[in-house]
């Protein structure tokens, strides 16, 4: 049965406020058109804590991205219902007949944030030769990019530019397919069609930087940033908070007419105890809270209608299925996990039915038994997908057949996390899950966020936890998990956003013919293809499907939740309070 004739997308509470307590700031406010408000300061928190920068280039979490997406600008970008609209783009792009040529016409009234970068400190016009140059940017590994797999093999001429700066060539100072035709006027020519090409340039690696700021800033530019963006960077104190201020001169305007953004300021703060958030969202520190503590939601959410609670009906609750899987990586490429049996045995180990419903008291969407792809994918069938289900007796089979008969001879296994209750949680479940169906010694290991995912990806771990919010909606920002081409051709360069270093000729062939096949269903049967032979050979250990929780103060509007939690901020207002 298709994805979207049983799974609602999309489901959303908004209660009338009815006063929740706590002390309310004091800001100077003036009215906009259609009852809007500008002025006042919005907070919330990273749960995770601070990133590891705000250099597009750099980006490998969705709180980096989160911040990202107030500083900077793209080509295009996605609406509420995560339907494609252009933003520096004047139109969606033209594309050739042959889809391997994609022509922008851009704005010509956007300027960069005013900066001490530029001459007077004031912010210039931002051009077609900008975009080339970010662009470019990410193809550059003297940048420590992290973005380059959404261009290598599929930009022509960017992996022979990547092959060259590696290699100390800097006679290679263009990429062809990268091309600045006019100020106004910017084309992307790929090596061959690749249908879902358009949806990656609306992660923040193709957000618009203008050189002047890397050039003065350089390896300080991913803590100083400079965009085009609706908001400007103000300060960053780490561990404690991210400030931004708006951007005055910003170009966008609502259809009354209302320049964007309407809050004076933004706070991302760095409260990593999901209690502590809690109870200042309570007290109105915060104007919002994403993702409710697994051991205060059968206080908020009743369980049997899925709607608030009394206590709660004050506040904006909103909800919806998230296009998000958490999961445990396998390091495929070292022992003992290039031994797939071993990773299968594992994953027949663990009973995701009890980690959702016990561990996480029913408040993620599913147990993830059929792969790695969420359902909420309109046209994709993941039921159709064969994971993994509780089978005690077939994973300690797998795990003789692996060399490890009742788990002798296999030393201590070290599960690497991040402190995030959530995922500590969970972790702790399947650490007893595998010590009791396997007779395995799991050592759990907590480090910080930033320094686990670097770490990670320079293949330094072999099983840790993490999980992946969709990038984009098409199927493929999953798959891409596990597309050998994303690992690279030096053992000693990160691996993202294939982590697991997976390689599989089958896998990899089905991926290339679905992203290479316009027809959206037929391009869906070759991810099922690709997927299932990914799930057969377990790279990783797919736990659950999340849903999407986030509350909202009385006074709070224009904050809208979708299956990919993104957040564009310069939407919000505020109502004065009662």
């Amino acid at each position: 049965m298709r994805i979207a004739a049983s799974l609602p997308m999309l489901l959303l509470l908004s209660l009338l406020a009815v006063g929740c307590g706590g002390k309310e700031e004091a800001t100077t406010t003036t009215a906009g058109k259609g009852g809007k408000i500008y002025g006042g300061t919005y907070t919330l928190n990273v749960l995770r804590g601070d990133p590891k920068g705000l250099d597009p280039v750099q980006v490998n979490s969705k709180h980096a991205d989160d911040i990202c997406t107030q500083i900077y600008d793209k080509l295009v970008d996605l609406n509420s219902k995560l339907e494609l609209v252009p933003e520096l783009a004047r139109t969606l792009p033209a594309i050739s007949e042959d889809g391997k040529t994609y022509r922008f016409a851009l704005r010509t009234d956007v300027k960069f944030q005013d900066d001490g970068c530029f001459p007077g400190g004031k912010g210039r016009r931002m051009t077609a030769h900008d975009v080339k140059y970010s662009l470019t940017r990410c193809c550059d590994p003297r940048t420590q990019t992290l973005a380059f797999w959404a261009f290598k093999g599929k930009v022509r001429g960017a992996s022979e530019y990547f092959t060259a700066m590696n290699a100390g060539d800097t006679a290679a100072k263009d990429i062809p397919g990268f091309r600045a035709v006019d100020d106004s006027t910017f084309e992307i020519e790929l090596v061959e069609p690749f249908a879902p090409f358009i949806y990656y340039l609306v992660n923040s690696l193709g957000s618009v930087v203008p050189r002047e700021a890397v050039e003065k800033y350089r390896e300080n530019f991913f803590q100083h940033p400079v965009g085009t963006g609706a908001f400007t960077f103000v300060s960053w104190t780490n561990r404690e908070q991210i400030v931004l201020k708006r951007n005055p001169n910003y170009w966008g305007r609502d259809e009354q007419g209302n320049h964007y953004p309407f809050l004076d300021e933004l706070r991302f703060r760095f409260v990593t105890d999901d209690k502590v958030q809690f109870s200042e969202f309570e007290q109105k520190t915060l104007d919002e809270l994403f993702g409710i503590p697994t051991e205060f939601y059968t206080m908020v959410i009743d369980t049997a209608t899925g709607k608030p609670t009394q206590k709660y009906a004050g506040y904006q609750v909103q909800s919806t299925p998230a296009m998000l899987t958490w999961f445990f990586d396998f390091n495929t490429a070292r022992p003992p996990f290039n031994n797939a049996n071993l990773r299968r045995a594992f994953n027949y180990a663990i009973d995701r039915q009890k980690i959702v419903r016990y561990v996480l008291q029913g408040s993620a969407y599913a147990p993830a038994i059929h792969g790695l792809v969420p359902p909420v994918f309109p046209n994709y069938q993941t039921d159709a997908i064969k994971g993994y289900d509780y089978q005690p007796e077939l994973a300690r089979k797998l795990l003789a057949t692996a060399g490890y008969p009742q788990g002798k001879g296999l030393g201590p296994i070290t599960l690497f996390i991040y402190p995030e209750p959530r995922l500590v949680e969970v972790a702790q479940a399947v650490q007893e899950m595998l010590t009791r169906e396997l007779n395995v010694n799991v050592e759990i290991k907590q480090v910080e966020f930033a320094q686990m995912q670097s770490q990670a990806e320079l293949g330094h771990f072999s099983f840790w936890g993490t999980r992946w919010y969709g990038d984009y909606p098409d199927p493929e920002t999953y798959l891409a998990l596990l597309y050998g081409a994303n690992v690279p051709a030096f053992d000693t360069l990160p691996s993202y956003p294939n982590g697991t270093r997976y390689r599989s000729a089958d896998f990899d062939a089905n991926f290339r013919k679905g992203v290479a096949t316009i027809d959206a269903l037929a391009r869906m049967a070759h991810y099922a293809k690709a997927e299932q032979i990914g799930m057969n050979d377990a790279p990783l250990m797919p736990l659950f499907y999340e849903m999407h929780y986030q509350l909202l103060q009385p006074n709070v509007r224009g904050r809208w939740l979708d299956a990919m939690a993104r957040m564009d901020l310069k939407f919000v207002w505020k109502e004065k309070a009662e």
